[in-house]
């Protein structure tokens, strides 16, 4: 890839946050090295050439530092989003009540009460189910990690901090450039996406997601992902043979039932119930997961790598 492009600040703001919110326990979760480094501070990506520092300097008050290259603008639009996109006004009691005890998600409540899922955009949430597709979480994380390294423009901070932004559809239109980050047969999945995405253009991220479930290789899984992760669809159940082994053991019922069950437990919820349960136990394997199972071991970071530590081993290179 080309050289790291130089970013300067453009814009400071504080915006309010619900009581309960933490820049820690949002941005632990499921984070690459660039967007977290272990401390109440993170990095987003807003847009092309665009990125906002978050910092929790008090509680309920979320200190936003933007930086942009030279005669960026789009971060503009991208800011009015922003507490949306990070959940900074959602109230996460009702699912606190209904995980404590779970022995799926009831690690949430103590583990990460300030936990509020962001959107990553519905580019990035399927790619991400793509990338998890028939293959473990190590795995997959993996091929998204180096997804970015081979393929994503670096932006490089006033200070020298090092930020890689999401790989972009004209880049992955070659099937080569996922193939090469270890995707297999899942990279011509990635490329049709991105021919897709060009030509969606400002399309919002729930339609986007439907149009991209028409392609081959995007399948219930794959949709689902994209709704929760990339729209924020919470209630949005992704379904594969890891959650539905461990749903049934977890709750003495049949797996042909096991997402129901979930439905029934949470209400409004059960996409998130479902992302809980991978940072409970870790994303580990199922075998791994079924025995921390019976032995009620739900403390995430037990494990590593794991979803709250994934920025650990993600540094962000030239």
């Amino acid at each position: 890839m080309a050289g790291a492009l130089a970013l300067h600040n453009v814009y400071e703001a504080v915006l309010p946050a619900a009581p309960g919110y933490r820049v820690a326990d949002s941005f632990s979760v499921y984070s690459f090295g660039w967007e977290y480094w272990g401390l109440a501070s993170a990095r987003l990506w807003l847009c092309r050439s665009a990125v906002a520092e978050l910092e929790e300097k008090e509680p309920g008050r979320l200190h936003v530092t933007v930086y942009a290259g030279d005669g960026c603008r789009c971060w503009e639009d991208a800011l009015d989003g922003l507490p949306d996109r990070l959940g900074l006004a959602e109230d996460y009691a009702v699912f606190h009540r209904l995980a404590k005890g779970d022995p799926l998600a009831g690690c949430m409540p103590e583990a990460l009460p300030g936990y509020r899922l962001r959107g990553a955009g519905a580019w990035m949430g399927l790619l991400v189910g793509v990338a998890q597709q028939n293959t473990g979480f190590k795995q997959g994380w993996g091929m998204l990690y180096r997804l970015h390294l081979a393929a994503s423009q670096r932006l490089r901070g006033p200070t020298g901090w090092l930020f890689l932004e999401p790989p972009e559809p004209r880049v992955l239109r070659d099937p080569q450039v996922a193939r090469a980050a270890g995707m297999g047969y899942r990279a011509g999945t990635v490329a049709r996406l991105a021919a897709l995405f060009e030509r969606l253009g400002d399309t919002g991220c729930e339609e986007a997601v439907e149009r991209a479930s028409e392609i081959k290789g995007v399948g219930p899984y794959t949709r689902a992902l994209g709704l929760l992760l990339g729209c924020r669809r919470k209630d949005v159940l992704p379904l594969d043979r890891w959650l539905k082994r461990l749903a049934a053991e977890a709750y003495s019922v049949d797996e042909a039932v096991a997402g129901d069950e979930i439905q029934r437990r949470f209400p409004g919820w059960a996409g998130l119930a479902a992302l809980s349960a991978t940072i409970c136990y870790d994303a580990v394997p199922l075998r791994k997961a079924l025995k921390r199972l019976r032995h009620r071991a739900l403390t995430p970071g037990l494990e590593e790598p794991c979803p709250i530590c994934i920025w650990k081993y993600t540094p962000p290179t030239t």
